[in-house]
């Protein structure tokens, strides 16, 4: 029987001694996700962290004679209120380009690792309960949590749920493509990919393993800035920190093997690019971006075809995610699987948390109802 080690980090230099702890549970996570990975997420400590009230939680398990072994990874940002209510609580921490809150649990150590954070969250800093924010809700992560909760008897609540695209591999990619698409819209897509063509030499690109990858990363960025993303503003390009984040997460990714991006080319130009980031047996397709003077032309749509292409070609992946939301017309017409997103509140002890958590049920079909009723003329 394991007894647990914790040790909190609220300055990211400190992590360094425990990267090499850090990148073997990644390889050894019940459940994948990349976004909390050191190479990921230290470049979005840097770029979004500064000056907020953050603590990575490291859980080590602790046997006589052995070294301490890391067997949770649990980012956390403290908060003072909830809904304007004055509840001090913890949540896990996600930037705007972080698209999974899963935190990182070893295979074999799950059940206690959460046990022993969970007692070890009720006496950390006064926090009143833990939101689980955008966790996946149908896999092994969700399973253990729900176990755990229910044996210690602690409250909790969804808050959020929400199903969003997944594709996983077929036979081959026609196969796959044959399931998803009409007849008709697949001979309508072949049409405008010829009309394309005819724009110029049209090619269909992927970054190499061991490629160099800085051009690639570099041409994304102008390319999603020239976009509607660009006019708005949210382009990584936009900004001195989306751009910090995104150079150094997508560099060390490559280096690391971990880095898919896809491009479609009309002569030497670019008009649509792709980014996942891969885990484990799966991936994560964290950006798309296309060039809208050839809009047309649906070069966007034409690339997640070559995508889908593109992950049968790798016989080490079965999976990805689509990282959109629910209602994301084109990952939703294209990608034949669902997962579910869930986001969570628990209780740590503390009486205000209970007492929330346990009014929400009341909270909510109150609220609904209101909604519900008719207004006055």
């Amino acid at each position: 029987m394991s007894s647990f080690r914790f040790t909190v980090i609220d300055r990211p230099f400190e992590l360094r001694e425990h990267l090499g702890a850090w990148d073997e549970l990644s390889a050894c996570a019940i459940e994948p996700n990349p976004f909390y990975e050191p190479w990921m997420l230290l470049p979005a400590l840097e770029a979004f962290g500064r000056g907020l009230p953050l603590s990575l939680v490291l859980v080590y398990a602790v046997n006589a004679g052995r070294e301490p072994l890391l067997c949770g990874l649990f980012p956390l940002e403290r908060v003072p209120s909830y809904k304007a209510l004055p509840l001090r609580h913890v949540r896990l921490w996600r930037h705007l380009h972080c698209f999974l809150g899963t935190p990182l649990l070893r295979r074999g150590y799950a059940h206690a690792c959460l046990e022993a954070f969970l007692d070890w969250l009720s006496d950390w800093r006064s926090a009143s309960m833990m939101q689980w924010g955008r966790i996946a809700g149908d896999g092994p992560f969700y399973r253990a949590l729900h176990e755990v909760l229910g044996r210690s008897g602690r409250r909790s609540f969804v808050s959020q749920s929400f199903e969003r695209a997944v594709l996983r591999r077929r036979a081959d990619a026609e196969s796959y493509l044959c399931e998803s698409l009409s007849r008709g819209g697949r001979k309508e897509l072949r049409r405008l990919e010829r009309r394309l063509s005819e724009e110029g030499a049209l090619r269909y690109e992927a970054l190499a393993p061991g490629g160099h990858a800085a051009p690639w990363i570099e041409e994304f960025l102008a390319l999603e800035a020239r976009g509607w993303k660009g006019s708005r503003g949210s382009a990584l390009e936009c900004s001195g920190p989306g751009r910090l984040f995104f150079t150094a997460a997508a560099a060390e990714a490559a280096r690391r093997g971990r880095l898919m991006m896809l491009a479609l080319r009309v002569g030497s130009r670019a008009v649509a690019m792709k980014c996942n980031f891969l885990a484990q047996d799966g991936a994560f397709a964290f950006k798309i971006a296309y060039d809208e003077d050839y809009a047309r032309f649906s070069p966007g749509t034409l690339l997640e075809l070559e995508n889908i292409h593109e992950l049968h070609r790798r016989p080490g992946l079965s999976w990805m995610d689509s990282c959109a939301e629910s209602d994301h017309f084109m990952a939703n017409r294209l990608w034949l699987e669902r997962r579910v997103i869930v986001s969570l509140l628990t209780t740590t002890g503390n009486a205000g948390g209970e007492l929330l958590v346990s009014s929400m049920p009341l909270l909510r079909r109150v609220t609904a109802g209101l909604r519900a009723a008719p207004q006055p003329a």
